[in-house]
């Protein structure tokens, strides 16, 4: 016989999986801002180490044609670009070449990630979507991640221009849960590492309103293992 505490559970988590959904897709390159970090759900920074304290960008500007945040006064790596014109943009002498709209990360001399960071507006399973490529015709090296708060969902490498890295998943997030995308030197030296990031992230089954309360009760209802592998992004269509 069920339990009340049980039936209590089975209750609630039904109430709030029938809550009306919401559609909405965010998508670093579309959503980017060159006068507001952070903007909406996605903010731009830096840190020293891959996990290490996030330190946003406060000095943005703009360099031939392409829109730059970058640190302490600076327009020098670390950095995050974009692209917000309808034409291709190559600057020389350093040949990178940005597509129309497209969104990149440098990380730094001395080794820092660069960071396009998400911060979940609402709880609910999320489908990320990811592709890093060298942009930089002098080809690039970096390493490049996605993590969710500081678990590693996904650690790869870009090598050479035009190099990919690919990544896909669903995840499992709470209300303020963070998603990170980071671009780190890999190893060639900084130089030459402009990585575009082309990210999505859309919602696949939100519940709105569920709160720590609501989350524990969506892992009680999934059980612990279908839980732990929506968080670590494992669980497939």
């Amino acid at each position: 016989m069920m339990t009340s505490l049980k039936m209590w559970t089975l209750t609630l988590g039904l109430t709030l999986l029938a809550l009306p959904s919401f559609a909405a897709t965010y998508d670093v390159a579309a959503d980017f801002s060159p006068t507001s970090n952070p903007t909406g759900a996605w903010s731009y920074g830096w840190s020293t180490a891959l996990t290490s304290t996030f330190d946003p960008y406060s000095f943005n500007g703009n360099d031939r044609g392409i829109d730059i945040w970058g640190d302490a006064g600076t327009l020098f790596p670390p950095t995050v670009s974009h692209n917000g014109t309808g034409s291709i943009i190559a600057l020389s002498p350093e040949l990178i070449t940005w597509q129309p709209g497209q969104f990149a990360l440098h990380p730094g001399s001395v080794g820092q990630y660069s960071h396009a960071r998400w911060t979940a507006p609402a709880a609910g399973i999320f489908d990320i979507s990811v592709v890093f490529t060298g942009i930089d015709q002098n080809g690039p090296s970096t390493d490049v991640h996605v993590l969710h708060n500081t678990a590693s969902l996904f650690s790869g490498s870009v090598s050479g221009y035009g190099g990919t890295s690919v990544f896909s998943t669903k995840v499992l997030v709470g209300a303020g849960d963070i998603i990170d995308f980071a671009v780190g030197v890999g190893t060639g030296g900084y130089l030459h590492d402009t990585t575009a990031l082309a990210a999505t992230i859309s919602t696949s089954a939100p519940v709105p309103g569920l709160g720590t309360w609501g989350a524990a009760t969506l892992a009680v209802l999934l059980g612990a293992g279908g839980a732990r592998r929506l968080r670590r992004g494992l669980m497939t269509e």
